[in-house]
């Protein structure tokens, strides 16, 4: 829901009434369609500046609803710059910037509603978020702080700053916020928001018991071992993050720490631990790629081809990164592409995912004695996962241990 759906229904009220609104739309909106055409033609017609802009504005919140992003920061581009004043277009061109993964401009832009005197528990929210990705933990609980100013009895509010206190180290202050949530839910019989406390009460111990001492040499010894299900690991390398002396040693810390969230089936919180790396050491070419692959695991192979790009402008030699952008364009139906970036990986580093691509490739035009070849490939060079024995046997390759062994005869 976007930030300003508290109007949502008026909105969309408004939308059945004719004559007071020129751009009638429906939930969602087809290119071509006679309500699109409309819509087109009464923001084409719009008599003043201002007038575009919130029938683009109105057009956008559409949009977003119907999971099109793209189209809707287009729509909020335009009306931005019709009417820079206009607030609602710059409320929902921050969300849909914060959903494209471009906190910066949604920063921008909650920074200019407050300018423009907006003091709403929304943009407190939104920009709270917008400030966690981008890594101002100080500025992001500074603005759940305003929001419990705003709205005190708000158990959802309450829960997201003792999710945010943690990082800068206030763990107790983050248990006392989920202690007054835990009152709260349980006055309304809410089981839903007592489980998300009890989550975020256990995610807390996760991230403070059991630190090793020397918690940095400690946290990069897991990365040199690969052993990130350590007991410990978590809050071993969360106290080195927090000690750490630049933002490029602290992610190196959250990097080591998003692959023991891995270990521990968190795919979630090793996404942000990668958002929060590639916010505090952005040329690094190594934290674009690995925010690239959870991306992919997430199935937003979009953001992933991405992230891939911003990995190669600062080393085009990366493997891993070419790899990577092979497996988010193949999933995204760019073909060649996905081909010739796999095949560069693979020159440059024989690898398992490039050859898993090339596979894939191959059985999407039914050559399946190449994807064999491919994915055989692969397997060699250690996939050897439920996914790559589900290919295998798709192509009648049910012991590739035996094949493998045969080949080498």
């Amino acid at each position: 829901m976007t930030m300003w759906s508290s109007i949502a229904l008026t909105l969309l009220g408004m939308a059945g009434q004719a004559q007071s609104v020129p751009c009638s739309l429906p939930e969602t909106i087809i290119a071509g369609s006679p309500e699109a055409n409309a819509c087109d033609k009464a923001i084409a017609d719009a008599g003043n500046a201002s007038e575009r802009a919130k029938l683009l504005a109105r057009r956008a919140y559409i949009r977003n609803e119907d999971k099109d992003a793209i189209g809707a920061l287009t729509d909020l581009d335009k009306a931005v710059a019709a009417d820079p004043s206009n607030r609602r277009a710059r409320s929902e061109r921050a969300y849909t910037r914060n959903e494209l993964g471009d906190y910066r401009g949604a920063l921008d832009d909650l920074d200019a509603q407050a300018k423009l005197g907006v003091d709403t528990v929304e943009l407190y929210r939104e920009r709270a978020f917008s400030r966690a990705k981008l890594g101002d933990f100080t500025g992001a609980v500074a603005d759940r702080d305003r929001v419990m100013t705003l709205t005190p009895d708000d158990a959802a509010a309450l829960l997201a700053r003792a999710n945010t206190l943690p990082w800068l180290g206030h763990f107790s202050d983050a248990l006392v916020d989920l202690g007054k949530a835990q009152t709260i839910a349980e006055a309304a019989g809410d089981a839903a928001l007592k489980n998300e406390v009890s989550l975020a009460r256990a995610k807390i111990a996760r991230l403070s018991q059991g630190t090793r001492p020397d918690p940095g040499k400690a946290c990069l010894a897991a990365q040199d071992s690969t052993a990130f299900d350590q007991p410990g690991l978590i809050a071993t390398c969360t106290a080195a993050f927090l000690a750490a002396p630049s933002n490029a040693a602290k992610a190196e810390m959250l990097t080591v720490r998003s692959t023991a969230w891995l270990s521990a089936q968190d795919e979630k919180a090793a996404t942000l631990d990668r958002q929060v790396a590639v916010a505090l050491d952005p040329d690094n070419a190594n934290w674009h790629a690995n925010l690239g692959f959870s991306y992919i695991n997430v199935a937003h192979s979009w953001a992933g081809e991405r992230e891939f790009d911003r990995s190669l402008a600062i080393n085009g030699k990366s493997w891993a990164a070419l790899a990577g952008r092979a497996l988010a364009r193949r999933n995204l139906g760019k073909t060649s592409e996905a081909f010739a970036d796999a095949k560069r990986s693979f020159e440059i580093q024989p690898n398992e995912i490039a050859l898993t691509v090339l596979g894939d490739l191959a059985h999407d035009r039914k050559d399946e004695a190449s994807a064999k070849l491919y994915w055989m490939g692969a397997y060699r060079l250690g996939a050897h996962g439920d996914d790559m024995i589900a290919r295998l046997k798709s192509i009648g390759v049910t012991d590739p241990e035996h094949e493998a062994a045969s080949s080498k005869r």
